[in-house]
């Protein structure tokens, strides 16, 4: 009885650990950029993040752009126009910071963009 019990604890605690992992994925873990429009100046991207219950609004920019481009919303995608690369270079740097209704910064992330087709 004591061995089949064991074995019985360590499935459950095998299923709860690699079930717990595989059921929820981290926010921002699932984040997409896809180049749009590329003009030869500047570039258009759509941005997509899996959904987070905690988020109230996410904050998006670009730092290689100039001037420095910044956007909220509350959905889990945005589209930006004018986005550039930095100097001598076809990398752009964007980033997304989500904030909780006390807006406070509970996730953020950045993503380095090749603006090559």
């Amino acid at each position: 009885m004591m061995i089949i019990m064991s074995k019985v604890l360590a499935i459950l605690v095998l299923l709860f650990t690699f079930g717990v992992g595989l059921a929820y994925a981290e926010p921002l873990d699932d984040t997409n950029v896809a180049i749009l429009n590329l003009n030869g100046t500047s570039t258009t991207v759509e941005m997509t993040w899996n959904h987070d219950d905690e988020v109230a609004k996410y904050k998006i920019g670009c730092v290689s752009c100039m001037p420095n481009i910044t956007e909220f919303t509350s959905e889990n995608s945005i589209t930006m126009d004018g986005i550039t690369s930095f100097p001598n270079t076809t990398n752009a740097m964007l980033y997304i910071i989500a904030y909780d209704v006390n807006d406070e910064i509970i996730h953020a992330k950045q993503l380095l963009v090749s603006l090559e087709q």
